[in-house]
Formats: structure tokens, sequence, C-alpha cells
């Protein structure tokens, strides 16, 4: 893992305690997307499958971590915060998970980044999925923002 990911895995471990305890660890990060994995046994239910919440958490998280990397590029100081999100839970997961997050088209990620950058009130929305079998079994959408 490259000095960036394990700075952001440190940052959310110690900025958002409970991805520790989720077992959320940094998996890859291409500059649009990031991936990050959690195991299963620390955030199953009942059923032998992946809690909601969790699935919801580790989401969230995701998306939130990849804003953050792409602020840090951009030398932008500004504090995001997920205001909304929406899930769909299509199948249940019953394996290790594993949530790629995506940036939305361009413009409205420029957009985002020339308002924070400015200290102006923001926002942006990113996807996220995780897949079980190779088929779609969460989507998340999470509607970021930061107060300028």
């Amino acid at each position: 893992m490259n000095d960036q990911l394990n700075f952001l895995q440190t940052t959310l471990h110690s900025e958002i305690p409970l991805t520790r305890q989720m077992g959320i660890r940094v998996a890859d990060y291409s500059g649009s997307e990031l991936f990050v994995h959690a195991d299963l046994a620390p955030n199953i239910n009942i059923h032998g499958t992946a809690f909601g919440g969790s699935l919801y958490s580790i989401c969230a998280a995701a998306c939130w971590g990849l804003l953050h990397l792409k602020l840090m590029e951009q030398q932008v100081a500004a504090q995001i915060v997920l205001a909304e999100g929406e899930i769909k839970y299509r199948r249940p997961v019953r394996e290790d998970i594993l949530v790629r997050c995506s940036l939305p088209d361009s413009e409205s990620y420029d957009r985002f980044i020339y308002r924070a950058r400015q200290d102006r009130k923001a926002a942006i929305t990113l996807d996220a999925e995780i897949l079980a079998g190779n088929r779609q079994a969460v989507v998340f959408k999470g509607h970021f923002s930061s107060a300028g």
C-alpha cells in the first residue's frame, strides 16, 4: 500500500474509530475510484450475512475517503460531511465486503473543487457499490457537502 493509502487508512481509523472495529481497510485507488475492503466477521448479522447498517457505513466511509484523497491532491482544506445517503440492498452479502466508490462526471467534480477551494458551500454526490458473487448486491448514493 502506498503512503497516500496508508495515510487515508490511518485517518479513517483515528477520525472515525468505528471503521477500525468494522475491519475497514483501504484496498486500492485509481485516481477516480477508491476500493475499500472489510471482513464479513465483524459485520455479520443473525442470518450469517452482512448487517445492513455495516454495509451503509462502509459505503459512506469509502465515499468520504475518496473525497478526502481528492481534496488532499488538490490541496483544498475543506471539511466534508455526509449530508444524505441513499442505499438499496439488492441481495445478501455472504462474503468479505469490497466497496467500489466512484467520482461523478468531471463537470460536477470540478464545480465541487472550485467552490470548496473558494471556501464556499459545495456539494457533490458519489456512487458506491458492493458486489456479491460478481452480482451487484448494494448500491449507495452519498450526498456530501462542504460548508464554506
